[in-house]
């Protein structure tokens, strides 16, 4: 099993931004010398409680920094970027990472953004399908480009030169193409079946019970029966791995937690555009109630470095065989605890995790209450 880390990130509205930007930098240079394989950074421009605005640009700062983590866009928002910009921007950077890059992309889920782009009316769905592939004819084509759609016509037809080498877009470094992943809050069969069969991996997001993860093993599975392509099914959940029992309750389930303010920011916006059934075990059931202190023990994988190795084995042998557990990003409210939190997950804990898959072993601990 690989490890990966994935960040909104969420900070608090007062935390200094500067702050909050070299703490997100820190968390991925950290992962890199812990053993993380890929870190994926998320996108908002409209959250006063995710300030990163440009996944692209944040990589940028990062290329330079690491020499071996996969770095990925967790996601770029098609419909709100021309297709252009997304191709030409992240062929450049994948050049500058020899290749390291990850095509993170997903339609856009907060409003607010949506609106702000001017995309509020229209069929975002559409436009993401639109544009990923306008994005991949782009790399696949050759000069002069002349690509028809409903949202976004490119053409350099009248202009393409080639004595004067103009009219032409940048191609990846990574040939065929990059990897390309999707973020997943979705329990429609068909909708993972349906990206899988398209050779792109999924993210399953870390507000999913596993009752939602279990449709998530079953579509691709069942893409995968005539396909032998290699998929990475990846799986994010928030971690704290700390020897001290006291220490893990206190630092994660207090109301004054990192990870408290995660999900309770997160839940208010689905309150708020009636979509709680995401993080319902039984998305169709009216009935159920969401209570955040359950959720929190629910979705939050805690405790000593046997105790989370067990937890995660587990969860695989629940839910389906994943390739990746993807360590969720939280504000470092005490940067000690969380990097050694990190630390201690990059090596112990997946030491013993894939010392137990190695020999056939799907728990290694009993897991304490």
């Amino acid at each position: 099993m690989h490890l990966g880390y994935f960040t909104f990130p969420v900070h608090p509205k007062k935390k200094s931004l500067k702050v909050c930007y070299k703490e997100d930098q820190d968390a991925i240079l950290l992962g890199e010398l812990n053993g993380f394989n890929e870190a994926f950074v998320g996108e908002h421009c409209t959250d006063e409680y995710e300030r990163i605005t440009s996944s692209l640009l944040f990589i940028a700062t990062l290329v330079d920094k690491t020499s071996k983590i996969r770095l990925g866009t967790g996601t770029i928002n098609l419909p709100n970027t021309h297709p252009v910009a997304v191709a030409n921007n992240f062929a450049m950077i994948d050049h500058m990472s020899h290749g390291r890059l990850i095509l993170g992309i997903g339609p856009g889920s907060l409003v607010s953004d949506t609106e702000a782009y001017g995309n509020l009316e229209k069929n975002r769905p559409e436009m993401f399908l639109e544009s990923i592939d306008q994005i991949l004819k782009i790399w696949k084509k050759k000069p002069p480009y002349n690509i028809k759609g409903k949202y976004w016509n490119i053409t350099t037809k009248k202009t393409y030169d080639k004595n004067i080498s103009i009219g032409s877009f940048l191609q990846p470094h990574q040939k065929p193409r990059p990897e390309i992943v999707c973020t997943s809050l979705s329990r429609n069969l068909n909708s993972i079946t349906g990206l899988t069969k398209k050779g792109w991996n999924l993210i399953s997001s870390n507000f999913l019970h596993n009752e939602s993860l279990k449709y998530h093993f079953e579509g691709i599975n069942k893409a995968r029966l005539n396909d032998k392509k290699k998929l990475n099914w990846r799986i994010a959940r928030k971690i704290f791995v700390n020897d001290s029992k006291k220490k893990v309750d206190d630092y994660v389930f207090s109301h004054n937690s990192p990870y408290y303010l995660t999900i309770a920011q997160v839940l208010k916006k689905l309150k708020k555009y009636n979509r709680l059934d995401v993080v319902k075990k039984n998305p169709l059931d009216k009935k159920e109630k969401i209570c955040i202190d359950k959720l929190m023990k629910d979705l939050i994988i805690c405790g000593d470095t046997k105790v989370v190795a067990d937890k995660i084995l587990s969860l695989r042998q629940e839910v389906g065989s994943f390739n990746t557990i993807s360590y969720v990003g939280i504000d470092w409210k005490d940067p000690y605890l969380a990097k050694n939190s990190m630390r201690l997950m990059g090596t112990k804990v997946m030491e013993l995790i894939n010392k137990n898959i190695q020999n056939g072993i799907e728990r290694s601990v009993n897991i304490y209450k």
